[in-house]
């Protein structure tokens, strides 16, 4: 799937890199930190954009990531900003192999320093089962939401279950025993071949994965089942791959991430892509600490005390000297307080809107993961800062139904 998706984007990873070449590692400030070239520079990708003006000059530029994924993404973006000297790497390997073939640079791993997990956090692992359901349509996207829920394995116990819904009308039906009807507008036969299909596609996934995953079929409206079927059986996390959306699309259509995002009790993590070497140090939570909020979220107790994350609070105003500071960063810390949220940093962001605030605050500190609640409100009348950023930002985000009654 990757290799289809580097056609998509272009590759032309059979380059040779040059001698002035600049080496650009795509991924977070941990990921890099946990080995990357030597001589290569640090610009995750969320901040390829903002950072494409200090590239234009350069004779060459070099990017990688870990499969290629978010390579190819950088590319795309220095592309449009009209940055043609560019050579997607792919991986972290492949810009290895590419840069000892070359001649010109040295293809050492270097590694730096991760603040390390205490020693008691470290021997710590969650009992409570965290049941996880992953929509599946056997893109790479499904693929990326299997191996982001086996990160959270290092320190939860986890329990995955991959959902394949099949997209008909409410006229099409199937009993307990699998027998399927129709109303005469869709042929009996083409759902169960269609059925099939499906169903030896997930049986392969368990043959990749294994046993320990749990597969289900279903037939109706995608989202409408997967929130059905994801509240009905009580999960605990929804976990979606998705593509993103920029430009004229998306004030048309809607992701099924966005509309899950929107209508889901049940908390939804997004990401568009790979982050199978994710390093969970740092937790981005954007919140309006102002507001009366009684919400209950549980997934960030477990990242703070499982994975002894470091959590930046951030409070993102349009006209920051209207603001009571004092106030504010008391009630951050009282919110930490209430979650049992351990480590934590408060900032503040003078921002127009959300999305411009929280890439303003990634300039000067990075994150691994973000949360972030919604109103559950959105679409064309309303506009949603958690559905705005499942769109546009590549890191991995947790959004939640906020709860101010």
């Amino acid at each position: 799937m990757i290799s289809i998706f580097k056609k998509i984007f272009g590759s032309s990873t059979d380059n040779v890199i040059e001698k002035d070449a600049v080496i650009v590692d795509v991924r977070s400030k941990n990921e890099f930190a946990s080995g990357h070239l030597q001589g290569a520079v640090n610009i995750p990708l969320e901040l390829v954009e903002t950072k494409a003006d200090t590239m234009r000059n350069h004779a060459q530029i070099v990017l990688y990531c870990r499969s290629g994924n978010r390579s190819a993404h950088a590319k795309k973006i220095l592309s449009d900003c009209g940055i043609t000297n560019v050579m997607d790497a792919g991986s972290l390997e492949q810009a290895q192999n590419l840069m000892n073939a070359s001649g010109v640079q040295s293809g050492l791993i270097v590694k730096e320093v991760i603040p390390e997990v205490s020693p008691q956090i470290a021997g710590l692992k969650d009992e409570n089962i965290l049941k996880i359901l992953i929509p599946t349509d056997f893109s790479v996207q499904a693929e990326y939401s299997y191996l982001m829920a086996r990160k959270l394995e290092e320190h939860l116990s986890v329990d995955i279950h991959f959902l394949h819904v099949m997209d008909v009308p409410d006229t099409v039906t199937i009993t307990d025993t699998g027998h399927i009807e129709t109303c005469g507008e869709i042929d009996v036969n083409y759902v169960k071949d269609q059925k099939r299909i499906a169903e030896s596609k997930l049986q392969q996934l368990r043959d990749q994965y294994g046993d320990h995953i749990s597969v289900h079929f279903r037939l109706g409206k995608i989202t409408d089942t997967i929130l059905d079927f994801a509240e009905s059986n009580k999960y605990d996390l929804i976990v979606m791959g998705t593509k993103g959306s920029w430009g004229v699309k998306e004030k048309v259509s809607s992701s099924q991430a966005q509309i899950i995002a929107r209508r889901s009790e049940i908390p939804l993590l997004s990401l568009m892509c790979d982050r199978s070497d994710l390093v969970i140090r740092d937790v981005l939570f954007i919140h309006d600490f102002m507001d009366h909020d009684n919400t209950e979220m549980p997934m960030m107790l477990k990242f703070s005390k499982y994975f002894d994350a470091m959590y930046h609070q951030l409070y993102i105003h349009n006209d920051a000297s209207k603001l009571d500071k004092t106030v504010l960063f008391d009630n951050m810390d009282k919110y930490a307080a209430s979650h049992q949220i351990g480590k934590h940093h408060n900032h503040i962001i003078e921002s127009d809107d959300i999305e411009s605030g929280v890439k303003e605050f990634l300039k000067n500190q990075d994150a691994d993961i973000v949360f972030i609640g919604t109103h559950g409100q959105g679409g064309f009348f309303h506009k949603s800062a958690a559905e705005t950023l499942i769109k546009h930002l590549f890191k991995p985000i947790i959004s939640f139904h906020l709860n101010t009654k």
